[in-house]
């Protein structure tokens, strides 16, 4: 029982190691992503530190999104 739980976690933190050292900075290159980073750093908005909160809107939000959807009533 004990070394399955210490294979279970081995396991995970291997999976997030592996989230976190290739898959996010995979995607970091897709074009999309790239397109949004460099209109955050044109609005000198740091992507790694935003919080969406701190934002009057969303930035790159379609207008539809606004009209239809609700967010808060």
């Amino acid at each position: 029982m004990r070394r399955s739980a210490t294979v279970r976690l081995v396991c995970v933190v291997a999976g997030i190691g592996a989230v976190w050292c290739w898959l996010l900075p995979a995607v970091q290159r897709f074009a999309v992503v790239e397109r949004h980073v460099a209109a955050m750093e044109l609005r000198e908005v740091n992507p790694a530190a935003m919080v969406y909160t701190e934002l009057d809107r969303l930035p790159l939000r379609p207008r539809w999104v606004e009209d239809r959807v609700i967010l808060w009533p």
